[in-house]
This record gives structure tokens, C-alpha cells and sequence, in this order.
């Protein structure tokens, strides 16, 4: 990793073993992905979540919630900017879902996201999946809290495989 890209923290999948019949994802093959983005610096909205939770205090509204502890808008242009600075596509952008939609090839995930796709083929289908940590330039150290849809690993076993 270069200097000037960090991990993203949790973003190392679980082991690879038993993945069969894979290659190189092909630099063209279509990606969705979503970018989870951290919440808001807000800690005092911690123990009035708590209270909440707890029934002992009153829940408050949707828009005064995402203001609180939603996605910061400098944070969300942040990662516009970097996926459009690697040639993706900025699809969804949603402050108090704390998410940027993005789409492009393999190839522009890859260099966004530091890591080498394969695409692998069981059961008659066909999904991607990474076995590197994923990384982000230093200037969005902290800012991405994940990525989904580059790993795509089935998660259970159809019910006919038990």
C-alpha cells in the first residue's frame, strides 16, 4: 500500500478458502457498490439514543435525527469527488442513510478501492469478491465506515446444498 492511502477499518474479508472456478474480474465487468460514510461527530446524542432505546425517553424525528448523527454533507461530497475522481458514476447520495451509491467497470473499483476483484462462478451463478483490505486515499482517512457489493459471497447455502 502507498503511502498515501489508508485501510479502511474491518474491510479485510473472512478467509477465501473453498472459492473454486475463479479469475480476474474482466477490467469492463459492471459494479455496483454503496459507501457507507461515518456518522456525524455528535456524542452527546449517545446516551439520548440510549434513553431512547430504553423507552425512557421520547423518540424525536426523523430529520432531527439525521442532523445529529446523519452523515456530515462535506463528508458525502468528499466521496462524490473521489468516485468521480476515478471515473465512477455517483448514482444515490443520502445524508441521513449515511450512504453513497457508485457504479462503474471492475478496473475503476479497483483502483479506487486498492484491491484486485476476482470474479468466481458457483452453483451456476456468478459474483465478485477481494481478498486484500480495502483502501482510500489519506484524505478520506476515517470518513469511509465501509463498502458494499465488492465482496459478494454468498452467505448460505441454498436449501437443497444441506
Amino acid at each position: 500500500m502507498s503511502n498515501d492511502r489508508v485501510p479502511i477499518e474491518g474491510s479485510r474479508p473472512p478467509s477465501a478458502a473453498g472459492i473454486l472456478d475463479c479469475c480476474d474480474a474482466p477490467a469492463t465487468y459492471p459494479v455496483l457498490a454503496t459507501v457507507i460514510v461515518r456518522r456525524r461527530a455528535a456524542p452527546e446524542w449517545q446516551s439520548r439514543l440510549d434513553a431512547i432505546m430504553r423507552g425512557e425517553a421520547l423518540p424525536v424525528s426523523r430529520d432531527v435525527l439525521a442532523k445529529s448523527v446523519g452523515a456530515d454533507p462535506e463528508d458525502l461530497r468528499k466521496i462524490e469527488e473521489f468516485a468521480q475522481a476515478y471515473g465512477l458514476v455517483v448514482t444515490e447520495s443520502n445524508a441521513q442513510q449515511r450512504f453513497v451509491k457508485i457504479s462503474g467497470t471492475a478496473a475503476q473499483m479497483e483502483s479506487a478501492f486498492g484491491v484486485k476483484l476476482r470474479l468466481c462462478r458457483s452453483r451456476g451463478q456468478s459474483y465478485l469478491y477481494y481478498d486484500q483490505t480495502l483502501t482510500v486515499p489519506r484524505s478520506l482517512a476515517g470518513t469511509v465506515a465501509g463498502v458494499l457489493g465488492l465482496d459478494q459471497r454468498p452467505m448460505a447455502r441454498p436449501r437443497d446444498a444441506e
